[in-house]
């Protein structure tokens, strides 16, 4: 069985480890260029998207371009320990919070506190913060 070279079309046979070997490294150069022409095109569609005031980019042929603005959440831990001073027993704090190298906010826990005690809401509320990562975007073909 042979593979198909998708840039050129050439073919490799699976019992030519010579030519495969040749053909992954070539395929490895072309995803590092792929990776560094899908960046660029990608601020070029951030770049567009800040301009037009919009992150949803309709273009010719169909082709639709949504933005999405990604974020994480960083916690004041100073903030969070108020949970206790508040009334949540030690247990349920060791539980919301996992001391790690840094801390980890249990997510559902979270939820569960605020949804249980308009107070815990509170103290978690200021001991928030969104934290935005790189955009993304992706391209969509509508049929026909």
């Amino acid at each position: 069985m042979e593979l198909v070279l998708p840039t050129t079309g050439e073919l490799i046979s699976r019992g030519d480890p010579d030519a495969c070997a040749r053909a992954l490294q070539e395929m490895n150069e072309l995803e590092i260029k792929l990776k560094i022409l899908k960046k660029a095109l990608g601020e070029v569609m951030l770049e567009e998207s800040v301009r037009l005031g919009s992150k949803t980019l309709h273009f010719a042929g169909g082709v639709t371009a949504k933005i999405s603005t990604p974020s994480d959440i960083s916690w004041d831990h100073s903030v969070l320990a108020e949970l206790v001073d508040a009334g949540l027993p030690a247990e349920r704090y060791e539980a919301l919070v996992t001391p790690e190298v840094s801390f980890k906010v249990n997510q559902s826990i979270v939820k569960e506190l605020e949804g249980a005690n308009p107070v815990y809401a509170e103290i978690l509320q200021r001991a928030k913060t969104r934290v935005p990562r790189s955009p993304g975007v992706s391209v969509t073909k509508t049929p026909r």
